[in-house]
């Protein structure tokens, strides 16, 4: 190959590794059968296209790693050797639904000013953007802290229940507000958005399907949403919150939520 397409080639590449930014959790399948292996990964990527291979449980990045099931709560960190791929195998019992949450604490960046409002257009984070004007920041770098809450859906059995809408204490959480197993091909389906336990309106969340592309929605008055289960597949929503943080090591922090679930 030449070394001027092969040095294009590269470039593109890196960068696109470099801003992918969306964290979800990925079962190996969503519906499975008492006593099947069904494993639990971890990815991190753009619009569900992954970002080279998966990721490895982090003890010390992961404060929390929870499995509610029929109205039991499991530590899982407790159970999972750090540097562990994938992060968990569930070996489920009894049927029902499996919710999955990983709480990810935060980590830090910096981005140049057209960088950080690139991003923040990306994510429908454009109140920032004002914000930014206002304080004559615009053309300023920008010190981000961020955390994620992520979550995913796995339904064992025909015995639907309501595991979907456990309390997971999530700073940012996305909720569904009918069981997504219940749900058909074609259907629409809606979720609210509670930040520090109260619904967060006004603001944008991000559908995402391989097939459909990426979707925007608004949250109403009440932090909810929805949308319409066009394909089969992986859905994955997601959301950025950020907000000023007078901290030392940042101006500005973010709360990424995710919430991933099958439709057939």
């Amino acid at each position: 190959m030449n070394k001027g397409i092969l040095l294009v080639f590269l470039t593109i590449f890196y960068a696109k590794v470099a801003f992918a930014h969306e964290y979800w959790l990925e079962p190996k399948k969503f519906w499975g059968q008492i006593g099947e292996e069904i494993p639990i990964q971890l990815y991190v990527g753009d619009s569900l296209v992954k970002e080279l291979e998966e990721r490895a449980f982090q003890k010390d990045k992961t404060p929390v790693f929870r499995l509610f099931s029929v109205g039991e709560v499991f530590d899982l960190k407790a159970l999972i050797a750090d540097g562990a791929k994938p992060v968990y195998v569930l070996k489920p019992k009894r049927d029902g639904g499996y919710l999955f949450f990983m709480h990810r604490n935060w980590s830090y960046i910096t981005l140049p000013a057209d960088k950080f409002e690139s991003y923040l257009k990306e994510d429908g984070m454009e109140y920032i953007i004002e914000e930014r004007k206002k304080r004559g920041e615009q053309e300023k770098s920008a010190r981000e802290r961020y955390c994620r809450f992520i979550k995913t859906l796995v339904q064992i059995g025909d015995i639907k229940d309501e595991t979907y809408k456990s309390q997971t204490g999530a700073i940012l959480d996305i909720i569904p507000m009918e069981n997504p197993y219940l749900k058909k091909l074609g259907d629409t389906l809606r979720f609210q958005v509670l930040f520090e336990g109260k619904p967060l309106s006004n603001r944008s969340v991000f559908v995402i399907h391989k097939e459909v592309g990426r979707r925007r929605y608004l949250t109403n008055r009440d932090g909810i949403f929805q949308m319409k289960l066009e394909n089969p597949g992986l859905w994955l929503v997601h959301l950025v919150l950020m907000r000023r943080c007078n901290c030392k090591d940042a101006d500005w922090e973010s709360f990424w939520g995710a919430f991933s679930f099958g439709v057939k």
